[in-house]
């Protein structure tokens, strides 16, 4: 089934159209009565009504949507230098329009159709849609029709060409030509290219890096309302960069990007309301914003909840809505929350005590290099705890956090080369382990336990071995072998 065709507009009846009248039903939503007037005038040559049906076709306005439609329609006004036609176009062929999935009216019917008789059915899909149902991608051609809106002063497209040329896309990479067009584009005060030309500034991107340059290119993107400007400028005032250090021109950049809906910024503002930087401490408002990015789906903002709620930061311990904050984090990846949701049902804090469902959570941010889950997996294995007792499993888990440093690693692991439990007897090693762990603890009866056992060790050994076990530790001779090496 071919659902990419030449890009040639579908017939249609013809008619009389007044455009005045199809501007005036567009702006009011009746599609339908824009479409019986710029259909005849479409077909007439017109480039606005051109231009419109391809916006129609593109979004489903009035009709079944269709990007092959929209392409023909916007290609014949970007013919006659129609320059938001030329836009348009441009976009189409850059990001590419896939064909509708197999859940489309459009698919399910053909799929039907062509089951049992295909030539039938795909005679039937070129009649209906004979210019496809996609869009194929084509970076080059877009390129083509930009320039042509460019050339002819359009700034969107001036601001795209521009970053074509800056990441390689469709010509080859050339900076100096992207910031030109960029360039042309923020003197008619684009935001976007505003912007742009800010990010380059900011990275050394094709200029010599300057934050204080890039500062004064978001800020101009920023006063025209650009989300990602503003929290930018945020991002560099809280940070010092370019400019003099300011929470409170912080707060308000970060402000207006929360406003606008941007998770980040919402994040970010949380946090200064946590601090009490640049605005008053207030938890209220820390939880308001952190609620807000939190239900976009930022798991940042979702496990800074479920650590409020766990901590009584707020004044207000929750167990429960802490849970319902980790566990949503925790699916989506954040390796913190998987650590903090799988501590939750060890200890049963605010769900049934579940050592299998802690190990899942364990195992799934150890799996990523995560030292304190790497330990409680350790742990559990070890006592056999929600998973099979195993103490060569727990030694290699212990082994991958001590090689991070962990001391409680170190010090589990150290214990179990002294005793000979799922790791061969060795009591270099464990010397070795134990003293790392040692130099890391804080004074306290953790630190009084791993000393007396260092020097119960150190009195089996030789000479000779206490000083390769004490180079061990300083890292002058090789690294701790795999457990079960």
């Amino acid at each position: 089934m071919s659902l990419f065709r030449s890009r040639k507009p579908t017939p249609a009846r013809r008619g009389r159209g007044n455009l005045k009248a199809a501007l005036e039903a567009y702006s009011q939503g009746d599609f339908p009565t824009a479409f019986s007037h710029f259909l005849p005038l479409a077909e007439a040559g017109n480039a606005e009504a051109q231009y419109h049906l391809g916006m129609m076709y593109g979004s489903g306005l009035g009709v079944m949507r269709d990007s092959g439609d929209a392409a023909a329609w916007l290609r014949r006004a970007a013919e006659q230098d129609h320059a938001e036609a030329l836009f348009q176009y441009g976009l189409l062929l850059a990001s590419g329009a896939a064909a509708p999935n197999d859940n489309d009216p459009a698919v399910r019917w053909h799929k039907r159709a062509a089951s049992r008789n295909p030539a039938a059915a795909q005679a039937n899909l070129e009649l209906l849609h004979p210019n496809g149902l996609g869009v194929a991608q084509d970076q080059a051609e877009a390129v083509r029709w930009y320039r042509r809106a460019a050339d002819l002063g359009h700034a969107p497209s001036q601001t795209n060409l521009g970053m074509m040329h800056v990441i390689g896309q469709g010509v080859p990479r050339d900076a100096a030509e992207g910031l030109r067009w960029l360039t042309a584009a923020a003197g008619q005060d684009n935001a976007a290219a505003q912007f742009h030309i800010g990010s380059l500034y900011a990275t050394g991107e094709g200029v010599e890096r300057d934050p204080a340059a890039a500062l004064d290119w978001y800020r101009k993107a920023a006063d025209q309302g650009h989300v990602i400007a503003q929290l930018n400028l945020g991002l560099m005032y809280a940070n010092g960069q370019g400019v003099e250090r300011s929470y409170e021109e912080a707060a308000r950049w970060y402000a207006a990007a929360a406003e606008q809906g941007n998770a980040a910024a919402q994040v970010n503002l949380g946090l200064l309301y946590a601090n009490g930087q640049g605005v008053p401490r207030d938890y209220s408002k820390v939880i308001e914003w952190f609620r807000k990015a939190a239900e976009q789906g930022n798991t940042s903002a979702q496990f800074n909840l479920g650590f409020i709620f766990a901590n009584g930061v707020a004044g207000r311990q929750d167990f429960a809505e802490s849970v319902i904050w980790y566990r949503k984090a925790a699916t989506l990846g954040n390796v913190a929350a998987q650590v903090n949701l799988g501590l939750m049902y060890v200890n049963s804090q605010g769900v049934m005590q579940d050592f299998e469902e802690a190990a899942t959570w364990f195992r799934k941010a150890a799996e990523r290099g995560n030292a304190t889950a790497q330990v409680n997996l350790g742990l559990l294995h070890a006592n056999g705890h929600g998973l099979p007792q195993s103490h060569a499993e727990a030694a290699r888990w212990f082994q991958q956090a001590a090689a991070q440093g962990n001391s409680t690693a170190q010090v589990h692991l150290g214990q179990m080369y002294a005793d000979g439990r799922g790791v061969p007897q060795d009591t270099t090693q464990a010397y070795m382990l134990l003293s790392q762990a040692a130099s890391a603890l804080p004074p306290g009866e953790e630190l009084n336990r791993v000393t007396a056992s260092l020097n119960a060790i150190a009195g089996t050994l030789s000479s000779e071995d206490l000083q390769r076990a004490t180079e061990l530790a300083r890292g002058l001779r090789e690294p701790v072998p795999s457990a079960g090496a």
